[in-house]
């Protein structure tokens, strides 16, 4: 029938253009088939299909393209050829979410399916999407060179099937070449640079007989990274090689991958030394990522695409300060912060990433917007490898920064820039998900960090009355208001400088805005103790206190609570939470406020339904204040989505925190910043209060507290105070290993008239911007 061969046609078509990367195309081939789907049903799944396959290759929205592909694959009536290139499909989006374990999976399912139907092409296909996989779990550092083994073994059975078809088309032949491109990657990671060369030429031998540019460009791009690797007697290859790559690229409007050229190119000019060509090409690349409304969240899923962002502006950021570029490299910085927020968010939500992009902040800006008496201290760290992530692996990519802990001091009229040698591995915390809050409280490693990021900047420190601090990496788990001077004293003291932390220095001073009209309710808190297991005892009854301190509203209880905030939250001045908070490491959008039984108020929802305006959200949670830290940095957690959602000002906490000394604290705050004082001085005021209240002082303010059980739960009442604070753990790693074990806390030394001195009482609580 000529209205069936004509639909086949049409999908014949779309994956021709598809395979050139010719997108414009196949969204008029699927206008098309979907035309023709209205008068022949038929042909209704394909266009879901192809649909899905748009999504991911032309929009990047991988979660519509899973939705998709998930949900045409209980349909009975799919056949059995289409339901394998779902399944294909739908590895690949999990790939491009470096889901690899289901993308593995899924792939095997396509495996088993395409051998049964004795289709040994798709086999090949499946064998060959198995091996990239393989690699890029031993490139994200989650396995080892073992599974590389492994991956060389798919490909040779992908090649050796296909070997033995009787007619080598045009589509085997491409797909030979594609998995020659793969084994040239796998031989890169086992460092064989005679093999990977062989490979990506045999690659281009088979592309130049399709007369395939697109594939010529990739295995160019390749064959320029070995190159590149070889040593300087072969740079001039490398470089002929990305500048083809180059050309070829641009001509398909891939920009990944022309990205991931510009970066290698730049990367390669620097090296031999043309320093104003390598910045030219950084900017280059740097402003088509930022041109890109998503993608970056997808790491190995476009050759590494998230690990070329960070470097690149690493990069960059280091090239400007060797060439004095100092008002540069900063705003790099800055650019590099908001971009690592977007990728994150984007993996989630790409509509909300768009919504959320803004301008980021020139250091010319900054410095006006600074007041006279504000000194800005922002860190930024480059080289930094994530938890997941081997040191091996981190070096086979040969753009990989050195390793640099870089601190911008800024005043409304002075910038300086030091490079503090601190090593990385000593900061980093093993496991997001475990307890961080004891790796930096012995006094020997807030000594020590003290002397190195602070110490040089420490005159300008005391002649500024505001501090504004933006950490980068693992730097935004260190207490800095609890760190040691060489006078023995914290830098939280009574004639110190109130203390701000902010994500980067455009959010912290966009969010110093004058608000036209004010919200006409004082506070709505809202306060849960939990469910049987791990209950708190006084967060209801805290909630309720702060409400009839502020003459404010509260929620409580294990009623629902979310509808009411959404409906709410704008109409208040104040926001405070009293509940568990959980900290999700391995999807940060989704840590979460548990406000009732079986509610939770997670970071996407707040940046999705919450539109504040008020002056000030306190979370008197447990864990409220941890945040994802990625590579390219950005705090992803709650306090950066209520930053998003409308608050200039957020008190929070780095760890978990006491119930009790949290009590006294939060309410202290509430009584200083009711008298008059600055969020910043108030919150300043309220530590001080707590760290030299007296055993009996503390007794007394206690006693009064009830906690609020139900009659049918009740709960043995706890002890008042702890005889002594908790005990300290060691510091990680091996650079403070030495004197993290002379610094446990000994339980003979605790002030017994002073029970919460303890930094581990005060110094969880910070305030993040508002200052």
């Amino acid at each position: 029938m000529p209205e069936l061969y004509d639909g086949q046609q049409v999908i014949q078509l779309f994956f021709t253009a598809l395979e050139r990367r010719y997108l414009e195309e196949c969204a008029a081939a699927l206008v098309h088939l979907q035309t023709i789907a209205h008068a022949q049903p038929a042909y209704a799944p394909w266009c879901a299909y192809l649909d899905g396959v748009l999504a991911n290759e032309r929009d990047n929205d991988w979660g519509r393209a899973e939705r998709i592909f998930r949900a045409l694959l209980p349909d009975d009536t799919l056949t059995a050829a289409l339901r394998g290139r779902v399944l294909m499909a739908l590895g690949l989006t999990y790939t491009f979410q470096s889901r690899w374990s289901e993308s593995i999976q899924t792939y095997e399912t396509a495996l088993a399916l395409f051998t049964e139907m004795q289709q040994p092409v798709d086999q090949a296909k499946a064998w060959k999407q198995i091996a990239l996989c393989l690699y890029s779990q031993f490139m994200q550092g989650e396995t080892d060179s073992r599974v590389l083994h492994t991956a060389i073994d798919q490909c040779q059975q992908a090649l050796d099937i296909l070997a033995h078809m009787p007619d080598l088309g045009p589509d085997i032949v491409w797909l030979q070449g594609s998995i020659w491109n793969t084994l040239g990657l796998i031989s890169v990671c086992l460092q064989d640079w005679e093999e990977a060369i062989r490979c990506y030429e045999q690659d281009i031998a088979l592309c130049r007989t399709l007369e395939d540019e697109h594939g010529i460009g990739i295995s160019s791009l390749n064959l320029g990274e070995v190159y590149h690797q070889l040593g300087p007697q072969h740079w001039e290859q490398a470089r002929h090689a990305y500048q083809e790559a180059l050309r070829i690229l641009r001509a398909f409007d891939d920009q990944y991958l022309e990205i991931e050229t510009l970066a290698n190119l730049g990367f390669l000019q620097q090296a031999m030394g043309m320093h104003q060509q390598a910045l030219h090409t950084y900017a280059q690349a740097l402003d088509l990522i930022e041109s890109l409304r998503a993608g970056a969240s997808s790491e190995a899923a476009r050759a590494g695409f998230f690990a070329t962002v960070v470097d690149t502006y690493a990069h960059a950021v280091l090239l400007c300060l060797e060439m004095g570029q100092v008002a540069q490299a900063f705003d790099y910085v800055e650019r590099a912060r908001s971009r690592a927020f977007l990728d994150a968010l984007t993996e989630r939500s790409p509509t909300l990433s768009q919504q959320m992009e803004a301008a980021t902040m020139t250091l010319a800006e900054v410095q006006a917007a600074l007041p006279d008496d504000a000194l800005l201290l922002e860190y930024f760290i480059t080289g930094m490898v994530e938890v997941r992530e081997r040191k091996g692996t981190a070096a086979l990519r040969h753009r990989f920064p050195p390793e640099r802990v870089l601190l911008f001091a800024i005043t409304h009229d002075h910038i300086q820039v030091h490079t503090i040698p601190l090593p990385l591995e000593s900061l980093r915390p093993s496991r997001l998900d475990n307890v961080v809050e004891r790796h930096f409280l012995p006094p020997k490693i807030r000594q020590n960090l003290y002397q190195h990021l602070l110490t040089p900047v420490e005159d300008r420190i005391r002649t500024h009355q505001r501090l504004y601090l933006v950490p980068h990496g693992p730097l935004h788990y260190i207490p800095f208001q609890a760190l040691i001077a060489p006078d023995d004293r914290p830098l939280l003291r009574e004639d110190s400088s109130t203390l701000v932390y902010a994500p980067g220095a455009t959010i912290l001073l966009h969010s110093a805005r004058v608000r036209t009209e004010q919200p006409p309710r004082s506070c709505l808190a809202l306060g849960y103790n939990g469910d049987t297991d791990n209950r708190l005892q006084f967060a209801e009854e805290e909630a309720q206190n702060i409400a009839h301190l502020t003459g404010g509203h509260a929620l409580t209880g294990a009623s629902v609570k979310k509808p009411s905030l959404y409906q709410q939250a704008h109409q208040y001045r104040l926001l405070h939470f009293s509940c568990h908070g959980e900290f999700n490491p391995r999807q940060p959008l989704e840590s979460a406020l548990h406000l009732a039984h079986g509610e939770q108020l997670t970071a996407l929802d707040i940046l999705e339904h919450l539109r504040l305006n008020c002056d000030l959200v306190i979370l008197s949670a447990c864990e409220s204040g941890l945040s994802r830290i990625r590579r390219g940095d950005e705090l992803v957690g709650l306090v950066r989505a209520f930053l998003y959602a409308g608050t200039p000002a957020l008190l929070s906490t780095l760890w978990r925190v006491d119930e009790r000394s949290t009590r006294i604290l939060v309410e202290r705050f509430y009584q200083e910043a009711g008298s008059g004082a600055d969020f910043a001085t108030a919150l300043k005021r309220a530590q001080l209060f707590l760290m030299r209240l007296t055993r009996r002082e503390a007794d007394e303010l206690l006693a009064g507290f009830q906690a609020s059980e139900p009659p049918d739960q009740p709960v043995a009442a706890p002890e008042l105070l702890p005889d002594e604070p908790p005990l300290t753990e060691r510091a990680i790693g091996n650079y403070l290993k030495s004197t993290a074990d002379a610094a446990v806390f000994d339980p003979t030394l605790a002030d017994a008239d002073h029970p919460f001195a303890d930094p581990y009482y005060w110094a969880a609580f910070v305030l993040v911007g508002g200052g």
